[in-house]
């Protein structure tokens, strides 16, 4: 595993600035903290795409296909704006802390331990992603089998976002309309 992965795992995981700031303060001040943010984001981004802005040390942590397109933040930030919108607080923060905590650790899990290999993944990382959502879930509580339930859309919707979406736009609001739909 390379320290650039480490790195961009652990920036991943500072997402949990917004599900916490919502529990914390409530749903306007994450609101306006995340719609900041995502507007901040969007003209770094665009500054960053059209050569005007040079950030070397950002550089470093991209994805190949990050390079000339968003990166995985802006859709972070869309994803939580539009969590925060369109979900009950509890359904909103489940959803964040899934995609904030679950994804790098299933990321990190994979490249450490990896040794199946899965649709692109690896057996062991999808099994993080899993086990570590139901946690979450049950850590806020859901009940067992509706966390099962819901661990196991997250988890397939990381494993099945197809390669034109970014599962940190899918994985929150696809988990979300799940627990919504279980009435949670």
């Amino acid at each position: 595993m390379t320290g650039q992965s480490i790195w961009r795992n652990l920036f991943h995981f500072s997402g949990i600035v917004i599900p916490i700031s919502y529990l914390l303060v409530g749903k306007s001040v994450a609101l306006g903290v995340t719609t900041s943010l995502f507007c901040l984001l969007l003209v770094t981004e665009f500054l960053r795409m059209t050569g005007r802005l040079q950030l070397e040390a950002v550089g470093n942590f991209l994805k190949e296909k990050e390079r000339n397109r968003p990166t995985g933040s802006v859709f972070y930030m869309f994803a939580a704006l539009l969590t925060i919108l369109l979900f009950s607080e509890e359904v909103a923060t489940c959803s964040l802390f899934i995609l904030c905590v679950s994804d790098p650790l299933s990321s990190l899990a994979g490249r450490r331990l990896g040794k199946h290999p899965l649709l692109g993944k690896s057996v062991e990382g999808v099994l993080t992603f899993f086990f570590s959502s139901l946690i979450i879930l049950t850590l806020f509580s859901i009940g067992l089998l509706f966390a099962v339930f819901a661990a196991s859309i997250a988890t397939l919707t990381e494993l099945f976002t197809p390669e034109f979406l970014d599962d940190n736009l899918t994985i929150p609001i696809i988990t979300g309309t799940a627990l919504t739909l279980l009435g949670v």
